[in-house]
């Protein structure tokens, strides 16, 4: 009996045996053949909202060794991040290796992300159902709570020609990798940017927003109601999956609503140039100042200094009037170049004129007038400056600036006849008398001409200040200056500049060429070396003049 009962359980193991045979041979092979998996945090998703992949393999590989550029056709995505474990339970070692990603459906529908090959294993295929925007409140509320954009304007109601100021602002509560704002458009509209972008931050609803605002100016070119399209944000956004490392790009475009304006005619009743606007200023100053308009008095050659301010609210740059003046040709004028800018949302233009009297005499200098359609209260005005009535003289130095010192010729010696005296008598005393008065005329001749050295050398330091002066306002390139020290040093120098008429006239069509390229319209440049070169001849021409007379030269012999 217990040799069968022996027997039956060998027949029993047998079986088993085999199988854990068996199965310890297959181990190896499961090995080998390593588990792949992918998953999703979710599969219903809004477009461009990001979501989390998930692949692992349950083996050590290659971190390299999945290829995720196959989802580019349908999803964007972005850079995988890497990890790997070991783990031993029971003596039992296990090893894992998972790729954490953002991804984003492209598009609406249906999307498939596809199988991944790691090895010898694969993953199996995902299907991911994508909506819109609007059927996932999630997104949108997301969406709408990162970026903002809107838009408003300073009136509906213009004139043909008149501008209105466009303000568009950007809420940004999300990290953008770039970003573009298109200006708004109409048929009708001439749209320019104003100034530069300003930037600051805000609190909203507890959550902190970079806010950038962006000022156009639009000028209504027809009548009639125009619309104006908004503008247009475009964006990147680098986005991450329920806060995990990796992150992904994401397109954002929003757009400012649209706004409807009305748009005026000009009145058929205006006459002169059309100018509307709410507000115009017109304003004017001299150099040197006045406090008489009607009664200035000046000197032939010395510049007077214009300057007329301009400032037109809600009107274009290229909608400035032109500023045109007439003037008599008895003052020689120079118009600088207009200076344009834009503030507090006026257009302002600065035009400064020289103007030269030519010749004595009465000179009255034209007032200026400007007429313009006044948009509040839609009545025609005029601004107006008045002119300047100037009373020319000649300088009274040009004559006796320069005036030579006069010369001190010695006295001639006398000669008497030699006398043989054989008594004294009253000579020795009368000798002695014309002895005291000769010394006594030969100290006041010699304190005279030490006087006369004295005032020339005066004369000559003034002479070598103003034309150092007018050196340095040459190399300076400072036309004013130049204008102001050349009269005063050719007044000084008359008695020399005469003898050289043909370079006396060389020097003032240089001074002329000067000023005219200054004040032209055209950027040209002008030449300052010419004009020094003059005045080093005319240096020249003083240098070799004869010395003026010693006090050795009254000596006795």
């Amino acid at each position: 009996m217990s040799v069968n009962k022996s027997n039956w359980i060998k027949k029993c193991r047998s079986p088993w045996l085999l199988l854990l045979t068996m199965f310890i041979t297959l181990l190896p092979l499961q090995a080998i053949a390593a588990q792949a998996e992918a998953t999703v945090s979710k599969n219903v998703v809004a477009v461009n909202q990001v979501f989390q992949l998930t692949v692992s393999i349950d083996t050590a590989i290659n971190p390299n060794s999945v290829d995720f550029s196959v989802l580019s056709p349908d999803f964007a995505y972005g850079q995988p991040s890497v990890s790997s474990s070991t783990s031993l339970i029971n003596g039992a070692m296990s090893r894992n290796t998972t790729w954490t990603l953002a991804v984003a459906a492209k598009n609406v529908g249906t999307a498939t992300i596809p199988a991944f090959k790691i090895g010898s294993s694969q993953t199996t295929l995902i299907t991911i159902t994508v909506l819109k925007g609007s059927q996932k409140n999630t997104a949108t509320a997301s969406n709408q709570a990162n970026v903002q954009v809107t838009a408003e304007i300073d009136k509906n109601i213009l004139y043909v020609g008149e501008s209105i100021n466009y303000r568009v602002k950007i809420l940004i509560g999300e990290q953008l990798s770039q970003a573009s704002l298109s200006a708004p458009s109409g048929d009708g509209l001439a749209v320019s940017q104003v100034g530069q972008d300003a930037q600051h931050n805000i609190v909203q609803n507890g959550r902190r927003y970079l806010v950038i605002t962006r000022n156009y100016q639009l000028t209504a070119e027809k009548a009639g109601k125009i619309i104006i399209q908004g503008s247009k944000f475009n964006g990147s956004a680098v986005r991450g999956a329920n806060g995990f490392n990796s992150g992904i790009t994401v397109p954002v475009n929003e757009d400012a609503r649209n706004i409807t304006i009305n748009i005026k005619p000009k009145p058929t009743a205006y006459k002169g140039l059309w100018l509307p606007t709410s507000d115009l200023q017109l304003q004017q100053t001299w150099q040197p100042q006045v406090s008489n308009l009607n009664d200035v008095t000046t000197k032939v050659g010395e510049p007077i200094t214009r300057t007329i301010t301009l400032r037109i609210k809600d009107v274009a740059q290229s909608n400035m009037p032109n500023v045109n003046l007439t003037y008599p040709d008895t003052v020689r004028i120079y118009n600088e170049k207009p200076e344009y800018r834009t503030e507090n949302g006026y257009s302002v233009m600065t035009l400064k004129q020289v103007i030269i009297p030519r010749q004595t005499g009465k000179v009255t200098l034209p007032p200026l007038t400007i007429n313009w359609w006044n948009t509040t209260t839609e009545k025609q005005q005029r601004s107006k400056i008045k002119g300047l009535t100037l009373n020319v003289i000649a300088d009274p130095t040009a004559n006796n600036q320069f005036s030579s010192p006069a010369t001190i010729t010695p006295p001639a010696a006398t000669i008497h006849s030699a006398k043989t005296i054989t008594a004294a008598g009253i000579w020795p005393w009368t000798t002695l008398v014309f002895a005291l008065l000769w010394l006594i005329t030969l100290v006041l001749l010699i304190k005279k001409r030490q006087q006369t050295v004295i005032a020339t050398t005066v004369t000559a330091t003034q002479t070598t200040d103003i034309t150092s002066m007018l050196e340095a306002a040459i190399n300076a390139n400072e036309p004013i200056k130049v204008q102001t020290y050349y009269q005063q040093w050719r007044q000084q120098q008359y008695s020399t500049l005469t003898t050289q008429p043909q370079l006396l006239q060389q020097l003032d069509n240089e001074v002329q060429a000067m000023m005219a390229t200054h004040y032209s319209p055209l950027d040209s440049a002008w030449n300052n070396q010419t004009l020094l070169a003059l005045l080093t001849q005319v240096k020249q021409l003083t240098a070799t003049k004869k010395a003026p007379m010693t006090l050795s030269s009254l000596d006795p012999q």
